[in-house]
């Protein structure tokens, strides 16, 4: 039986045509909403990378020669760095609307319900997870998803492989992050006003009748307050995350 053997030719082919562009892919898979979630097993997700990149592959410009292994080592942090950067841009969509559930489930005094994000591992309010996780079918049902992987294919015309460093506008960037405070805000802010009216209330009763004890009357009415105040605001939430959403996009 004959031993399979490899040129250094082919070697820094496979590099050029496979490695890098599957760099770039598994830094947009690590950062990106619904791929980057902690549910999905580490090895699935680069499994997913891969076949991403071998999809992507016959649509890829040309790759450049090997240029010498430190060149290489900056062309692999460039990709990883194109890929983290598309990938946490969607993500502020997400963000955005868990800016806004964890500031009502503070307000409505739910902040003490909190549970593990599956998507960050970490603890969070269970409002914003609700929320959270509505963005997230909204994102795979209306095609959010497919637009992210159109603006990563994308990328690889914009930012070919063996660009030095991706020329972006870094003001856009930076007003995205001023949208995605901004849209949090102004996405909670009625119901948290609708709250600060009760509180309002609860203090003229408090003034009035002293008698009457604020924590066994107040806790509950705040939170069913809260609770109405939500069910009237979840149909704006598909806006508000198609407006982000378009916003992420015009960055591309």
């Amino acid at each position: 039986m004959q031993p399979i053997t490899f040129s250094a030719q082919q070697a820094e082919d496979w590099v050029g045509s496979l490695v890098w562009p599957m760099v770039r892919v598994l830094g947009f898979v690590a950062s990106a909403p619904v791929f980057s979630s902690t549910w999905i097993p580490n090895y699935i997700q680069v499994g997913i990378g891969m076949t991403m990149t071998w999809c992507l592959l016959p649509t890829l410009p040309t790759i450049p020669l090997w240029p010498g292994l430190g060149a290489a080592i900056v062309i692999v942090f460039v990709q990883l760095l194109i890929g983290l950067s598309i990938g946490l841009v969607f993500q502020g969509v997400l963000s955005t609307v868990q800016l806004a559930g964890d500031w009502l489930a503070l307000t409505m005094g739910l902040g003490f319900s909190t549970t593990i994000s599956p998507q960050y591992g970490t603890p969070v309010s269970t409002v914003s997870e609700i929320m959270g996780f509505a963005v997230v079918i909204l994102l795979i049902f209306d095609g959010g998803v497919t637009a992210m992987l159109n603006v990563l294919a994308e990328s690889f015309r914009v930012f070919p492989v063996g660009t030095t460093f991706p020329d972006w506008n870094w003001l856009a960037f930076a007003n995205f992050g001023q949208a995605i405070f901004t849209g949090g805000v102004l996405l909670a802010l009625p119901v948290v006003l609708m709250l600060l009216v009760v509180n309002l209330g609860m203090a003229v009763v408090a003034r009035v009748a002293p008698q009457v004890n604020l924590f066994a009357v107040g806790f509950p009415v705040m939170i069913m307050v809260g609770l109405v105040g939500l069910y009237w605001l979840l149909p704006w939430v598909p806006r508000a995350t198609s407006h982000i959403f378009a916003l992420a996009l015009e960055l591309f």
